[in-house]
């Protein structure tokens, strides 16, 4: 999310650095517009020029958490090209982007503090993981026109599957503080294997 006004002063940089650390600090109940705007330091009255209220703020700062990630070049290769050399680019850039400041801290604040607030899930999803659902679900459409995808089912419904062969035995040992498992290519040649038609270049 951009600021709602121009931001030649760096102050909406500031006041999402500030945010930022209080949210990991003191959870998204226990931080205040008024604290944000102390430790920012702006006015009351500028914080909320930038930001009406503490969702947008929150959206704000996983925006820029995710940002590495969203900035970067969709998958918009042409369908001819070899999807397995570009899926794996694309997990190493996945996993670049999990191992980055505060991106799983966020993902643990998000999964203890949603039951009480009810918007922090959709700021999340809007903010950072929409972008890569849809930008995968729609280069699996492309693998699935050029005959790439196992089976005619939904693509989007295979993209998720992939991701999820991917984020389980990668990823969420990470948000648990465990160990891995599995070695890295194996696990993202199983997944690749799963979704990937035998056609598919390898």
């Amino acid at each position: 999310m951009t600021p709602l006004k121009p931001d030649r002063r760096g102050n909406a940089a500031r006041i999402r650095a500030a945010a930022r650390v209080l949210f990991l600090e003191r959870g998204y109940g226990g931080t205040s517009m008024d604290a944000v705007a102390s430790a920012a330091p702006v006015s009351k009255r500028t914080l909320y020029q930038y930001y009406p209220g503490k969702a947008e703020l929150f959206s704000a700062v996983v925006a820029e958490v995710w940002g590495r990630f969203t900035s970067a070049p969709p998958l918009t290769e042409p369908a001819d090209a070899d999807p397995r050399t570009l899926l794996r680019s694309y997990v190493d850039r996945l996993i670049t982007h999990w191992d980055q400041p505060d991106v799983i801290a966020f993902l643990r604040l998000l999964i203890a503090e949603a039951p009480r607030f009810p918007e922090l899930a959709p700021a999340y999803h809007q903010a950072g993981k929409q972008h890569l659902n849809s930008g995968l679900a729609a280069y699996f459409a492309e693998l699935q026109r050029a005959g790439h995808l196992r089976g005619a089912g939904d693509p989007a419904l295979a993209a998720a599957q992939f991701l999820g062969a991917v984020k389980e035995p990668l990823f969420w040992p990470r948000v648990l503080g465990g160990t891995l498992a599995f070695p890295v290519e194996t696990v993202v040649e199983a997944a690749l294997d799963a979704v990937l038609a035998p056609s598919a270049r390898t």
